[in-house]
């Protein structure tokens, strides 16, 4: 019994031993090791420090604003008349999808197979787009009762745009439309397309207060007309642009807020030039950049901004009129 006490009493005496190195080795250890740890952060610390001294961080650029549909690249001279200038050759397309237009009466379900192609440009005065779309048939007369015209469209307005926006803007976000005619354009390479282009064999044997003016049994032209008597023609003397037999281009400006709301700008500086060939019509639409009619609401474009677009497209051949028409949804142009 008295051997198993000391050999218990040696253990512990022993433990006891080893607890007091222990803790005179943490006195001794602990210290250093967390020395060296510091030495070690602080070495890190200085060593980015130098780094960055020697090849500073490249800058995060932001982008201005959401990834834009179209851009309308910078040029010398926009080529606001001509759909053939080479200088369209360098800018890049966009594929724009037209869809139906199943809201307001006349309606257009049928959708073309093909998206139309889009381009824009800008010199710092002027904005343009050219668009290319196919078409079997060149329409450009709209004088009888069943023919219609080839048309086309560009809608600019304000970003972000409520999605309602997309049908001739809103009353909160009047939009701004440039509206080509292929009708107009004839009317002004070849002259006012009137009653004996549709029926050429047309006559008359009396015309109210217009005797005077029946020369071979044919009735005067519009063009023709004395100002007196044109108050009988009711669009011509409100001055309806449509009426007008004298056009300077083939491209109205237009403020809308809403559907069956266009209205003609009071200043038409608004230009354009169509080409059909081989199927294919390709068209320029411009304005000034700088809005001629602010207090109307007509838009002013401001590079390095972002605005919503929307196109649009009628196929005379279809009987496309008003709002019987093909129209893409809204899309994001940048101004570069």
């Amino acid at each position: 019994m008295a051997d198993g006490k000391k050999r218990r009493r040696a253990i512990l005496q022993m433990g006891a031993g080893v607890a007091r190195s222990a803790r005179a080795l943490d006195k001794v250890f602990l210290p250093i090791v967390a020395g060296a740890a510091l030495f070690t952060m602080l070495a890190a610390m200085f060593h980015k420090q130098i780094q960055d001294l020697i090849s500073p961080p490249k800058p995060t650029v932001e982008q201005p604003g959401p990834r834009a549909d179209l851009t309308a690249y910078m040029v010398d001279k926009v080529p606001v008349t001509d759909p053939d200038s080479p200088m369209w050759d360098k800018i890049p397309f966009t594929r724009i999808s037209l869809a139906d237009q199943s809201v307001i009466k006349p309606l257009k379900l049928e959708v073309p197979e093909e998206p139309i192609k889009v381009k824009a440009a800008h010199d710092g005065e002027w904005i343009a787009f050219l668009l290319e779309w196919p078409d079997r048939t060149a329409d450009t007369r709209a004088i009888k009762v069943a023919e219609f015209r080839d048309a086309c469209a560009v809608m600019i307005t304000s970003y972000p745009a409520p999605a309602e926006a997309r049908y001739m803007g809103t009353q909160n976000t009047p939009a701004t439309i440039l509206h080509w005619k292929a009708d107009w354009q004839i009317d002004i390479e070849e002259g006012f397309q009137d009653l004996e282009k549709a029926f050429p064999n047309v006559s008359a044997d009396m015309y109210p207060l217009l005797k005077e003016s029946i020369t071979s049994g044919k009735p005067p032209k519009t063009i023709d007309i004395p100002g007196f008597a044109r108050i009988r023609l009711a669009g011509t003397w409100v001055g309806n642009p449509i009426s007008q037999p004298s056009k300077d281009a083939p491209v109205e400006k237009i403020i809308a807020k809403g559907p069956a709301t266009i209205t003609t700008l009071p200043t038409q500086d608004a230009v354009g030039w169509g080409r059909w060939r081989d199927g294919f019509w390709k068209v320029v639409l411009a304005k000034k950049m700088k809005a001629s009619d602010p207090t109307a609401g007509e838009i002013d474009v401001v590079r390095g901004s972002i605005y919503s677009v929307a196109f649009t497209v009628w196929f005379g051949s279809e009987g496309d009129r008003g709002a019987r028409k093909n129209p893409s949804m809204l899309h994001t142009l940048y101004i570069e």
